[in-house]
């Protein structure tokens, strides 16, 4: 009788990095600001403390990079759908209806970016992160709300502005609904979005006045 030796596979850095991306993940989403834990992530991954510092030297790098996963993946799955659809109006609500799927619109993954948010002023590495990332969406925004003035004949002075605003509504209501989801469903929050669309058409940031 033979006995064939165990075989290992040899886990490339990459893929070490992205287990340890996902563990961290599962860490915030169960339990909040305690998942912030060098030990708790190495052992949700099943790797040893060490292993962790070796990719990314500190607990910050890390949650840094999760963020930008995160962060990434969900817009990129907005411009995906976005993509999909056919006139400048049909994108735009295309993009609301997919800020109120249930994808966003996970308890867990809400509290998740609750605890990313309270990490910016205190984390350069996760205030970079928040920069790159908020930077591509505000350019998704921005792209969104030109093509549909242009396409629609109305006037946003600011499209900058107007994107900042929308977000900015976007973040409240998603922030509002992880404190408690029965102020309102999501449904409401897509209602609430479609009257700020409808407000922007009938003159919202028309105009360079500053109060």
């Amino acid at each position: 009788m033979t006995t064939d030796a165990p075989k290992y596979r040899r886990v490339e850095p990459d893929e070490r990095r992205e287990l340890l991306v996902a563990a961290t993940l599962r860490c915030l989403a169960r339990d909040g600001h305690a998942g912030i834990s060098v030990r708790r992530i190495a052992t949700e991954a099943g790797v040893s403390v060490g292993l962790l510092n070796h990719h990314f030297g500190s607990i910050d790098a890390l949650i840094a990079d999760t963020y930008h996963k995160l962060a990434s993946e969900l817009t990129s799955a907005l411009r995906q759908e976005i993509q999909q659809a056919g006139t400048p109006a049909e994108k735009m609500d295309t993009f609301l209806v997919g800020s109120f799927s249930p994808r966003v619109m996970d308890p867990k993954l809400l509290g998740v970016w609750v605890v990313f948010w309270s990490l910016i002023r205190h984390s350069d590495d996760v205030s970079q992160s928040h920069e790159k990332s908020y930077r591509a969406y505000l350019d998704l925004l921005r792209s969104l709300l030109d093509d549909l003035a242009a396409s629609e004949g109305f006037v946003i002075h600011d499209t900058r502005l107007a994107a900042i605003g929308l977000s900015a509504m976007l973040d409240g209501l998603w922030l509002e609904w992880c404190l408690n989801p029965d102020t309102f469903s999501p449904a409401n929050g897509l209602h609430i979005s479609r009257c700020w669309v409808k407000g922007l058409r009938h003159g919202a940031f028309g105009t360079d006045d500053v109060l």
